[in-house]
């Protein structure tokens, strides 16, 4: 005797399943390499200043630059977990199957805890990390220079000319934004706002008129804040609901993929590996 009406229904959901998954640890590769494309902007100098700000636990520099690798590995893991399904389906192998329900549990649960994660701390996890900047340039930004003696303002200055931004928050025409207290930059002079926050200014020729940096005149300066320079480099306002969206779908395939590997192992064998 063969598999069951139900052992059938497992396997063949089985096999599906795991195709589709196959096909989406491939896909994971891709938004990994564009993240890494995007995230090149954290250089040596840039790095410093994000690892003033931690999330959960571990420098934001570290989050931001790993991030692309992150998405690869998470491709790598759904590939090989996908490959274990489709070899227990295939092969009728109740070792198999035991493993790969066990692991889809546990990533079921992880995804679970995410999702509610996402909803409930979303606005928290932005306001302390936007914060935390905001605290960081008030505090360690020096001096208007990229090759200064402190790092964290080259850092800084770094990162204006990078994301094309100019402070954590937006700085109005005629404002100092963010610079208006920044206690520790003791030669701005008459300057409101740095050199680098200018438009044209460029590592090479870094001089702006004061115009620009004395009277924050419009169309002199970045009008971006850094902290949405940033968000924008990740295209969260985009695609963060697609990424919950695609979260949510996924854990019902997960659930659909243990229940088809528990019909799969109770399906009836006269031969085969399965008891």
């Amino acid at each position: 005797m063969g598999l069951d009406c139900g052992g059938k229904m497992g396997q063949f959901i089985l096999v599906i399943i795991n195709t589709v998954f196959l096909l989406m640890g491939l896909g994971l590769f891709i938004p990994g390499i564009v993240l890494q494309t995007n995230i090149d902007f954290v250089s040596d100098e840039i790095k410093p200043v994000l690892d003033q700000v931690s999330v959960t636990g571990i420098a934001l520099g570290d989050v931001v630059k790993n991030l692309g690798i992150g998405f690869i590995i998470v491709g790598v893991f759904v590939f090989l977990v996908a490959v274990l399904g489709l070899m227990g389906a295939c092969c009728k192998s109740k070792c198999l199957l035991t493993i790969y329900a066990i692991i889809v549990l546990l990533i079921l649960l992880s995804q679970i805890v995410v999702v509610i994660l996402w909803f409930t701390m979303q606005n928290q996890l932005n306001s302390v990390v936007k914060d935390e900047l905001t605290t960081s340039l008030r505090t360690n930004f020096r001096e208007d220079r990229l090759n200064g003696s402190n790092q964290l303002s080259n850092g800084w200055n770094y990162i204006f000319l990078s994301l094309k931004c100019c402070g954590v928050n937006a700085v109005r025409n005629g404002s100092a934004g963010d610079f208006a207290n920044t206690p520790n930059w003791g030669s701005k002079g008459s300057k409101k706002i740095p050199t680098s926050c200018c438009i044209g200014v460029t590592a090479s020729n870094y001089t702006a008129p004061t115009t620009c940096t004395d009277n924050v005149a419009t169309g002199t300066y970045y009008t971006s804040g850094c902290y949405d320079a940033l968000l924008n480099k990740f295209d969260t306002s985009r695609y963060s609901n697609v990424f919950l969206g695609v979260g949510i779908t996924i854990i019902i395939i997960e659930i659909l993929a243990i229940v088809s590997s528990i019909l799969m192992c109770k399906g009836n064998y006269g031969e085969g590996n399965l008891a």
